[in-house]
């Protein structure tokens, strides 16, 4: 069987589809993975093959959009119709769907998996007569766009001579506990959620022995792209570490740098200070700590800035960072929650866009989570709430519950063979 995996160019959005497609080849199946033209470097990485389709979208930008406001910002500002993370979507389909249609029908492809917002996927399985399998990453958002998306994807399929365009799939194959998860009408195939993170090394372990609470702390990939001024996850690791807690603070390479933005800034300064701060960088600018000299700091002295309870890692696979752990802090992504999850850890969650809110407040709802708001993000609050995680039972207890459902679900080698058993046509003769 031939098995083209796609998604738009959102290393996080990869990542969710790796294992899947990983277990694919091992069952001798082929595999490729399509996409728009920034992703081919972490495709490759992943140690899977790719195929270019479409030309890239200023999705950073896009997404700048969507982010939550914070004190004192101005009203949003609304350009065009229609939901905007709708427009975003679309505008991944049209540059990826024709390529894509191309690529199956040149590559023969038996199935078509691609991720929960990569509507190119539907529509060109739709063209070509292929079946389509969506896989979640996430919370099934768009479920709530069940009424508007296939009016949305009609133009495109019809341009491209096809008929309606189921944007759900076949089947959905979905990591998320069923508690955390939105009810939909779609057939399911659950799968147990894998973590990958990216290009892998030897991993990392924190030391076994420990006198106090620790906490991983980590913003994802997303926020530092979009507004790296709304990078705190230094500031919130020194506010713990001020506390007595251990802190494992999770960062890519591309991060490190960020870990100097104002670590100093105390009790209620820090959202006062991001909408300023934004001003600052946009104009090339950097606001330096007090008497800390006028140019952005190297990595050690970024590092050094924190507390000595601070263990900064580096591209260290999350999971990894996440072991031996106390409690989970992050920006509310899909890949977070269910990395902590998978540990049977509860969060504490601060999201800034409105899918990370969606998620993060589907994760408060089994219990195992609490959400701070950007207005209320102080070092208090924070922790407060870190402290509430640990001394109440209640959210281990949940996060344990859901951390067991998970290890229960089927593995993605399994996954991949019922994906041969979906229709008797899947096999080629």
């Amino acid at each position: 069987m031939r098995v083209l995996f796609t998604t738009w160019a959102w290393p996080s959005h990869l990542y969710a589809l790796v294992p899947l497609a990983r277990a694919c080849r091992a069952a001798g199946h082929e595999v490729i993975v399509a996409s728009e033209p920034g992703l081919t470097r972490d495709i490759l990485r992943a140690d899977l093959p790719a195929a270019v389709v479409g030309t890239d979208v200023d999705t950073a930008g896009m997404v700048h959009e969507f982010l939550l406001p914070l004190p004192g910002d101005p009203a949003p500002v609304r350009d065009g119709k229609g939901p905007r993370v709708l427009r975003m979507l679309m505008a991944h389909a049209e540059t990826m769907t024709p390529g894509l249609v191309e690529l199956i029908r040149d590559w023969r492809a038996d199935l078509v998996v691609y991720d929960q917002v990569t509507l190119a996927g539907p529509v060109a399985a739709a063209v070509t007569g292929v079946p389509a399998v969506r896989q979640l990453y996430g919370v099934d958002l768009l479920q709530r766009a069940r009424a508007v998306l296939p009016d949305a994807l009609a133009p495109l399929a019809d341009r491209l001579g096809a008929g309606p365009v189921d944007p759900y799939g076949a089947v959905s194959v979905d990591p998320v506990p069923t508690g955390m998860q939105l009810p939909g009408e779609h057939r399911v195939l659950p799968m147990r959620h894998l973590a990958y993170n990216g290009p892998e090394a030897a991993p990392w372990r924190s030391p076994a022995t420990r006198g106090r609470p620790r906490v991983c702390v980590s913003w994802g990939h997303t926020i530092a792209k979009v507004d790296p001024s709304r990078f705190v996850a230094g500031r919130i690791a020194a506010a713990l570490a001020e506390a007595g807690f251990d802190v494992v603070l999770a960062v890519s390479a591309a991060q490190r740098d960020l870990l100097a933005a104002r670590p100093d800034l105390r009790a209620g300064e820090w959202a006062g200070q991001w909408a300023g701060q934004r001003a600052g960088q946009r104009a090339g600018q950097w606001d330096p700590p007090a008497g800390r000299r006028d140019q952005p700091p190297g990595r050690r002295e970024a590092e050094g800035s924190l507390p000595e309870n601070v263990r900064v890692v580096v591209d260290t696979p999350l999971r990894d960072a996440l072991r031996d752990c106390d409690v989970f802090v992050g920006h509310g992504g899909a890949g977070g929650i269910l990395a902590a999850l998978a540990q049977g850890l509860p969060m504490l969650l601060v999201p800034q866009l409105p899918d990370h809110a969606g998620h993060s407040g589907r994760a408060v709802a089994t219990g195992a989570a609490s959400v701070l708001g950007a207005a209320g993000l102080t070092p208090e609050a924070v922790r407060d709430e870190v402290t509430r995680l640990l001394d109440a039972p209640e959210p281990g207890l949940a996060a344990a519950e859901l951390c067991e459902e998970m290890a229960a679900r089927p593995a993605p080698a399994e996954v991949a063979g019922a994906l041969t058993e979906l229709t008797p046509s899947l096999a080629r003769s």
